[in-house]
């Protein structure tokens, strides 16, 4: 033993104990990467200043007594700078005690994460020494991490990149330190050429690296479980768009193999499979949360929705520099609230219109002061409540447009609130007596009669309009899987809803959205389809924000795996209701309530579901489930416990026995039994007639490479059990290493077996 200070230092300590620490830490900080955005910023500093101020004290060749005094000191310090440099404690008074009286007031609830981040750093530390603790340690990370990335709207691949890089440096380094232990000799010559060993394992570690980041994205041929149970309950948005594989922000058509999620041009032919795309398309500032609507479409051709120059529109010519409110249809039965958007395109790629939630009132080109761009013309269809970009259809193939395609913009819209109750008592009669919504009703020719009588039928309990549209749309929520890769080798049909709704029976929105309104103008109700965008996700700083506060306010990162589409029902006077029959969806709509007060249905919703825990990717975690997972989990933690607690849950049993705390002699004899019975189970068989000596001289007979071993461990039974002098703590410790030698020389000639 080494001395330092007058305390004895540990001859174990060596450069692994350092390395060691140094991969925990770059471990743990890929969990303080991954909560920066959730945690306040305080609270992350002090979990990092923590981590790596206990870790250098620990890679410090200190005794135990002084680590944990430096370490305790290390904590308060910490709290103690990061409380002042963030403000959260102003010192005011003397040092002591005024001021340490103060800061104590303010640790809450900063000091259980400080704490829960030294606990965890010293058990880590403590337990995981062997390789299959690291590699059961690794697997655990990368699992959790896997399941953020999949099932969350965190991207977690650089935090796995980083586990990994760590984790082989662990390994690597828990080899040559069993090298140099087992082969003191050879790990003399090998420290003759350090810059070979660092070179020949760098290189390794690289390739490993470099392989998963340069293998390319691959199609799976067989759904993966994630995915499957993913659609089984609803998916993530994702109208089709035919986009070029290598330029996803253009708009090159191809071949249907490589159709991705994104906002479609072409809406003439609906229902092919496509892949999730999740490039940025735009960010929305908004005090509410809701969809952004693009384009409506109004007639249906059986395999489609036709193009706008058969819709022959009417349209208004206007400047994007212009702040005047728009014409819109006036609906006097329904009140409407004015929300204000920021809309801020995160890609070059032109649309033919401006997003913004329901109704637009009026829009406002944003530019930069160095910005000289000439405001763009947009074209106002007031019926259809959508405002195109360009000042004709055609203008989008002209590259000079593509360039002055609003990158910010200002959008003020009338949002609807529902009186629920009122439009759910309103009859035929009351809603479509004076309507001039005649062209929604448009149905073709050999639109086939069984989706007529299906919707008959599903609705036949409604008493009024609304009433059998909300079972028609319970109905298609509730017997069809969502998927974004449908079986088409099902349908027979050349009617598009036909197809879905009696043979495929499986879709994404477009197939929802197209046969609700289809079903709907079916029973004399106009309709029209809807494209845009699902309301995105905000981000984590954002959520925790709106989680606190009940707010939908926030800035909502939308991308292409969020295009949607949807229907509108129209009710008369009450005006256009957004209706949504994909499942896994909930439109954000706002209700009027009886006592003056606004209530949001698909907001409302959400938050209760964020507040449980769920993000959408959850939905399918009932508490069935989760009930399941939990006692699991709670199993395998249980039994995992008790294998690394297996020695002193042995000694503990006897002494319960003996109703006190057992010799180091004792635990010496007990121990000795226990290598007897273990080796009994490996094929070593003891007759009931033999002493332990005869016993173990047979066995060094049959089982030569034990012999040493036996030899030893025979002494120390003897000297525990017989002799007259005292049996040290050190002995017993010899002991404890011999068992685990015997152990291990054993369990590998049976696995060799």
């Amino acid at each position: 033993m080494m001395k330092w200070g007058g305390q004895e230092i540990n001859k174990t300590y060596s450069w692994y104990r350092v390395i060691s620490i140094l991969w925990i830490v770059i471990i743990a900080l890929q969990w303080v990467n991954f909560t920066e955005s959730m945690w306040f910023m305080q609270t992350t500093t002090l979990v990092a200043v923590t981590l790596i101020s206990i870790a250098a004290i620990s890679a410090l060749p200190l005794p135990n007594v002084w680590s944990w005094i430096l370490k305790s000191l290390a904590v308060v310090i910490s709290w103690w700078i990061v409380l002042i440099t963030y403000e959260v404690y102003v010192p005011t008074g003397n040092f002591f005690p005024d001021q340490l009286i103060g800061m104590a007031a303010h640790l809450s609830p900063y000091i259980w994460f400080s704490l829960a981040t030294w606990g965890l750093f010293e058990l880590i530390w403590r337990l995981v020494r062997e390789r299959l603790h690291i590699l059961m340690l690794l697997g655990v990370i990368m699992i959790a991490f896997t399941i953020l990335d999949s099932f969350t709207p965190y991207k977690c691949w650089h935090n796995v990149a980083w586990t990994v890089f760590a984790g082989l440096g662990w390994l690597s380094s828990h080899h040559f330190r069993k090298y140099q232990l087992k082969y003191p000799l050879g790990w003399k010559s090998l420290r003759r050429q350090p810059i070979k060993v660092l070179l020949n394992v760098s290189v390794i570690v690289a390739c490993v690296i470099l392989i998963g980041i340069s293998v390319p994205s691959v199609t799976p041929l067989l759904t993966d479980p994630y995915t499957a149970w993913k659609n089984r309950g609803g998916g993530e948005g994702g109208s089709s768009a035919t986009v070029a594989a290598s330029n996803t922000e253009g708009i090159q058509y191809i071949a249907p193999e490589n159709v991705v999620s994104g906002y479609s041009r072409d809406d003439s032919t609906l229902g092919e499979g496509f892949e999730f795309l999740y490039s940025p398309v735009m960010s929305v500032q908004t005090p509410i949360r809701s969809y952004w609507r693009g384009e409506t479409r109004r007639i249906y051709t059986g395999a489609g929705w036709d193009s706008l120059e058969q819709e022959k529109r009417g349209y208004m010519l206007h400047s994007g520099a212009s702040t005047g409110e728009m014409v819109t249809e006036e609906f006097p039965k329904i009140k409407t609230q004015r929300v204000e958007q920021i809309v801020t395109m995160e890609t070059d790629r032109p649309y033919p219109v401006l997003f913004g939630a329901y109704t637009i009132r009026s829009v406002e080109i944003i530019k930069k002061e160095d910005e000289d761009i000439p405001a763009p013309q947009l074209r106002w269809a007031s019926r259809e409540a959508e405002l195109h970009f360009g000042d004709s259809d055609l203008a989008l193939l002209d590259s000079s447009e593509a360039n002055i395609y609003p990158k910010r913009y200002k959008v003020v819209s009338d949002v609807p609130l529902i009186p629920l109750e009122e439009v759910q008592k309103a009859s035929y009669e009351d809603l479509y007596s004076n309507t001039q919504n005649s062209d929604y009703l448009q149905i073709p020719n050999t639109f086939p009669q069984r989706v007529k009588d299906l919707a008959e039928e599903v609705t036949a309990s409604g008493a009024t309009p609304y009433k059998k549209m909300e079972l028609l749309q319970s109905y298609l929520r509730q017997n069809y899987e969502y998927t974004n890769k449908p079986d088409l080798s099902r349908k027979q049909s050349e009617d598009f809803v036909d197809g879905f709704l009696f043979e495929i029976k499986q879709g994404y929105c477009d197939y929802y959205s197209t046969a609700m309104v289809m079903m709907a103008r079916s029973l004399g109700i106009p309709a029209r389809w809807v494209k845009g965008y699902a309301p995105g996700t905000l981000p984590a700083s954002d959520f925790m924000q709106q989680r606190m506060t009940a707010s939908e306010s926030g800035s909502y990162r939308v991308n292409n795996a969020d295009s949607h589409s949807w229907a509108e029902l129209y009710f008369g006077e009450y005006g256009w209701i957004t209706f949504e029959a994909t499942p896994g969806f909930d439109a954000p709509l706002l209700y009027w309530d009886e006592d003056g007060s606004v209530v949001s249905s698909g907001a409302d919703q959400q938050l209760d579901e964020l507040e449980a825990g769920e993000f959408q990717g959850f939905s399918w975690l009932n508490s069935t489930v989760l009930r399941t997972i939990t006692i699991i989990s709670i199993i395998i933690v249980v039994l995992a416990a008790a294998y690394w607690l297996r020695s002193a849950i042995y000694f503990g049993i006897f002494r319960l026995r003996k109703g006190r705390s057992l010799t180091p002699g004792e635990k010496a004899v007990y121990e000795t039994l226990r290598v007897v019975h273990r080796l009994k189970r490996r094929g070593l068989g003891r007759n009931d007639s033999e002493t332990l000596r005869e016993s173990f001289n047979r066995w060094r007979i049959e089982k030569p490479e034990l012999s040493a071993m036996l030899d030893s461990l025979l002494a120390q039974f003897e000297r525990a059990s017989y002799s007259h002098y005292s049996f040290t703590t050190q002995q017993w410790r010899d002991v404890q290493t011999l068992s685990r030698q015997i152990f291990k020389v054993t369990r590998k000639r049976v696995e060799k077996k």
